[in-house]
């Protein structure tokens, strides 16, 4: 994997897997992938192909033009891909596998933008496997918020065919990203101030809801 912020983060949670098993969530260190928070989040299961967002970066809360927190999965999409996402979701769970997508969209000004994700399993608390922890890079050209995307690739590769070589994993994501440098994060309930359009170095704000 040669994108430096999927790179952190999956070398994280590959680290707390034992043998093929799923990490758990509470496992998850933030610290240890500091370049990657402000285009981490995590997706919870609430009923089938039913995902809503529970933690989201900065990063991505500008690119949707909103707070995402409660948010669906779906939501984040173009109207004919959002059945897709929740299965795509949902099959990462029950494989369980790692997710690669290829997404692209258009901003308000028309203009194509064009983004990366991985996606990885996660165990809750109480040992089920219902969350998902991922990441999406950052378009590499200015946008007008909001965007919603399509997903033009995917791949879904179950952790029990996993081979010794980590670089196997998302082979699709060689382009290089300059990695971001938050200079932290904080849990916030609610947004007092819209979200700028333009992409915003600094610090991460970080939304979640209570466990």
């Amino acid at each position: 994997m040669q994108n430096p912020i999927f790179n952190n983060l999956f070398e994280h949670w590959s680290a707390l897997r034992n043998s093929s098993d799923v990490p758990n969530r509470c496992e998850i260190d933030p610290r240890v992938f500091p370049d990657a928070l402000e285009n981490t989040f995590i997706f919870e299961r609430i009923a089938e192909d039913d995902f809503r967002a529970r933690l989201a970066g900065l990063n991505l809360c500008e690119m949707m033009g909103m707070e995402v927190r409660g948010q669906s999965a779906a939501s984040f999409m173009q109207h004919t891909e959002r059945d897709r996402i929740q299965k795509i979701l949902s099959h990462i769970l029950i494989r369980p596998a790692i997710g690669e997508l290829k997404l692209e969209g258009r901003d308000l000004a028309g203009k194509k933008i064009s983004v990366n994700m991985i996606l990885l399993p996660l165990r809750s608390d109480m040992g089920e496997v219902n969350r998902v922890i991922g990441c999406i890079s950052y378009p590499q050209t200015s946008y007008t918020a909001p965007l919603r995307f399509a997903i033009t690739s995917q791949k879904l590769t179950p952790l029990s065919a996993l081979g010794t070589s980590r670089e196997e994993i998302a082979v699709g994501f060689s382009e290089k990203i300059e990695p971001f440098r938050p200079q932290g994060f904080r849990a916030v309930s609610k947004n007092d101030h819209p979200l700028p359009s333009q992409k915003r170095h600094g610090h991460l704000k970080l939304v979640q809801d209570e466990d």
